[in-house]
């Protein structure tokens, strides 16, 4: 998943119940798989102690796209999930190059 990102930056409050979809998702990116995919990939996590600030994450691919997803509104498997289409079109777009 981490091939094609440059830059995740992942804000969110530990204690709040609309965290938890940004948590799993952190969990994913912080995996070892995803770092030996992407060594150079920086990610930068900012807690909060006030339960109300909204859950984010900010992702920038190779592209210079940027995707800011509000984790409060969807679930673990569905940011992971958007954020893997758009690296796996990344992908294909440079084997395409490639040959």
């Amino acid at each position: 998943m981490l091939k094609q990102i440059t830059n995740v930056r992942v804000a969110f409050c530990p204690f709040s119940k609309h965290s938890t979809s940004t948590k799993v998702f952190l969990n994913r990116v912080l995996s070892k798989k995803n770092n030996a995919a992407n060594p150079n990939c920086k990610i930068n996590v900012v807690t909060t102690a006030f339960v109300k600030d909204p859950a984010m994450i900010d992702v920038t691919f190779k592209d210079g796209k940027k995707f800011q997803i509000n984790g409060g509104d969807m679930n673990g498997d569905d940011i992971i999930s958007q954020v893997e289409k758009y690296s796996k079109k990344l992908s294909q777009q440079e084997d395409l190059q490639g040959q």
